[in-house]
């Protein structure tokens, strides 16, 4: 017995000792890893000596199906200094993130840029040189014309090139500091597959016959899109032209449709269901939620349906309600897109919603149920047949007039492993004069073990007026309007984890693009004509001794819309306060703007007028507004003019401050000239002058 202890506590000490040793191997291959990370970076970018506090942290990550460890490090500096840099990089030696933020210091400020964008694209590409040596003589810079530049920022992306083809799905992003000159970000987040082959182009067919295969076989869809004006309480249904399936291309060798495989697709299709879902959001998020005393009275006025009623008519619904299952919570509320009331209704693990007048189900849904796991008995078949007995049933004459549009599942799948869905998902899209309306569809979800219901939304505008669709363009000539904005052409992309295939598609894919049927214009989310926020290419600065100002003022998100610059001539109220706003005027219609400049004092509502000139006397009185110094400016008796000439007295502090904040300095004869209306070139130099020496 002594003998049989005597081996169980060696056998005990040794299980100690095994499991304290396995941590500390684990523990020290961490600090040799980290630290070669730690050099892995230091040998790509710079940390200044005083950014002592230093953080970190690993993960592993799937890398184009790859298993990656991923060390996150962040440097900052001490005692409350703002500076801090962080970098993400792999095991092997590859940055994938960077950013760099000098806090308080001289390199963030408001005004006009220090370097020009050409001097910024060296700075980027003198960092890809270092970062990425392997994709250089691969990546061109891909042309940004964006007018966003608010920010420290010059932003430049970079695209991978194969046989002078486009691949679209390896590109990189580079931050430059407008001050500095220094790189400030830099992503590189989508890497190229190792041993990727890229096919030849031998075989490939030509643009027309895939302009044509895709129109055939893809499609341009006409379909009614909704959009709610909380300013004026008014739904705005229109109609519009959009490719029909935004992850579907065409074969650049066979013609045919091909698409992300089965285990890496995410369609519009989803992307259309996710929409609809969000606009059912957006009205959940329009019910507001009603007093006791509120409720009452609403129902002695209205004759709504009780609480217990509208319970009762989701129990009877869905069996998916047990009858041990309690209420939680219930209030009614009120959606003001249509002013209809709706009872909203809590179980334990499930919530309904029914509308409080009609009693008809708009939602039910479980929102503790896992939908992930092996799949169940229920065909596909069979569930669609209780789908549509169940919508016969709760709303019968919605369901007659809509029409299935499949959904596949709304996970991506990005590796090979496949996952496995608990339920079927059925969209029944309303149809309108023959055409889709995206905003209104009956959805059900079905659990594949057990077969029942499990989700249901009712998106329905009841009293929706749509728009004639007669005489309208082709679906060709929007393909062809589609195709001049965006791009068509021949790509490179992914197709599965481990296919790359080369197929013709749209370029620019991040936009949504929206034709009106009837005129062909691009227009928004909303309907209205698209603004276009892009920098313009002016073809008539060149020599002219406004150049260098303007394009400086390009440079930094300046500019007056046009091909364009027209600097000789006189420039309008409108363009004038356009030309001050540039980085914020296209967030606002023309009648938006104008009353935003009303709101802040800029201009008032008698002096309103867009398309009148702009004189000195205007232009002085605007900008001194326009800073804020309106009052101090009104006492022209406290004022000395600097000016040769006379300057009325009501203009006189204008021009003054103009002149001491070195913005309108005058003439070569020192004159204000306050009557002269200025032009496009002259405002040019006064926008400058602003931006460049008071921070605007």
């Amino acid at each position: 017995m002594k003998k049989k202890g005597i081996i169980s506590g060696i056998l005990t000490l040794c299980l100690i000792l095994s499991t304290i040793s396995i941590p500390a191997f684990a523990a020290d291959e961490d600090s040799k890893n980290l630290e070669q990370a730690i050099i892995s970076a230091k040998k790509i970018i710079t940390v200044p000596d005083n950014y002592t506090e230093f953080t970190h942290n690993s993960s592993e990550r799937e890398v184009r199906g790859t298993k990656v460890r991923i060390w996150d490090l962040n440097w900052a500096e001490k005692e409350g200094k703002k500076g801090s840099i962080s970098a993400s990089i792999g095991e092997d030696g590859f940055l994938y993130q960077y950013s760099n933020y000098d806090g308080d210091s001289k390199d963030s400020k408001d005004g006009l840029a220090n370097i020009t964008k050409d001097q910024a694209q060296v700075s980027a590409e003198d960092f890809l040189k270092n970062v990425i040596p392997e994709y250089i003589g691969e990546i061109k810079l891909v042309k940004n014309d964006s007018a966003s530049f608010q920010g420290d920022e010059y932003n430049f992306t970079y695209q991978k090139f194969v046989n002078e083809i486009q691949v679209n799905y390896i590109y990189i992003n580079v931050g430059v500091n407008k001050y500095s000159g220094k790189v400030t970000s830099f992503s590189n987040d989508n890497l190229e597959v190792k041993g990727a082959e890229y096919p030849n182009l031998s075989g490939v067919i030509d643009s027309v016959t895939a302009e044509k295969a895709y129109i055939d076989k893809i499609g341009i869809d006409l379909k009614y899109y909704s959009y709610y004006d909380y300013e004026k309480k008014k739904m705005n249904i229109f109609a519009g032209y959009s490719p029909s399936n935004i992850s579907e291309f065409i074969d650049a060798k066979t013609g045919q449709v091909v698409s992300y495989s089965s285990d890496n697709k995410l369609d519009d299709r989803n992307k259309d269901h996710s929409l609809a879902n969000a606009s059912g959001n957006n009205l959940d998020k329009a019910n507001q939620e009603l007093t006791q005393e509120e409720m009452d009275a609403i129902q002695n006025v209205a004759h709504l349906i009780s609480k217990e009623k509208a319970e009762s008519i989701l129990r009877e619904t869905f069996d998916l309600i047990t009858s041990d299952m309690k209420v939680s919570d219930a209030s009614l509320n009120k959606n003001y897109l249509d002013d209809e009331y709706s009872w909203n209704i809590s179980f334990d693990g499930v919530y309904g919603r029914v509308n409080a007048k009609s009693g008809e189900v708009i939602s039910l849904h479980s929102y503790n149920y896992n939908k992930l796991g092996t799949s169940g008995n229920t065909s596909k078949a069979d569930a669609q047949n209780t789908v549509e007995n169940f919508l016969k049933k709760v709303a019968p004459n919605k369901f007659t007039q809509t029409k299935l549009k499949d959904i596949n599942s709304p996970i991506l799948k990005i590796t090979d492993r496949p996952i496995e869905e608990n339920t079927f998902m059925f969209n029944y899209v309303r149809q309108v004069n023959g055409i889709e309306f995206s905003g209104n569809y009956l959805n059900v979800e079905v659990d594949k073990n057990t077969g029942k219901i499990i989700g249901y939304d009712n998106n329905w505008y009841d009293n929706a007026s749509f728009p004639d669709i007669n005489n309208i363009i082709s679906k060709e000539a929007a393909f062809n309007k589609i195709k001049d904005l965006a791009g068509f052409s021949l790509q490179y992309t992914m197709l599965d984890a481990n296919k790359v295939g080369i197929v013709y598609d749209f370029i620019n894919k991040n936009d949504s693009y929206i034709i009106d049927p009837i005129n062909g214009i691009r227009i928004d989310y909303s309907g209205k004509t698209y603004r276009e926020n892009k920098l313009p290419e002016y073809t008539d600065i060149n020599g002219h001794w406004c150049e260098k100002t303007v394009k400086e003022l390009l440079d930094n998100g300046y500019y007056i819309d046009g091909e364009k610059f027209n600097p000789n001539m006189n420039i309008t109220q409108i363009n004038f306060f356009k030309y001050i706003y540039s980085p914020v005027k296209n967030n606002y219609s023309d009648d938006e703007f104008y009353d935003m400049l009303i709101q802040n004092g800029v201009i008032k509502d008698e002096e309103k007028a867009p398309n009148s000139v702009v004189s000195y006397n205007d232009a002085a009185k605007f900008i001194i507004r326009y800073l804020g110094y309106e009052k101090l400016a009104g006492h022209s008796e406290i004022f000395n003019s600097p000016f040769k000439d006379n300057i009325e007295d009501s203009y006189k502090g204008y021009a003054s401050m103009c002149y001491a904040l070195n913005i309108i300095k005058g003439d070569t004869n020192g004159n204000f000239n306050g009557s002269h209306n200025i032009s496009n070139a002259e405002a040019a130099v006064i926008v400058y002058n602003l931006i460049k020496n008071n921070g605007k």
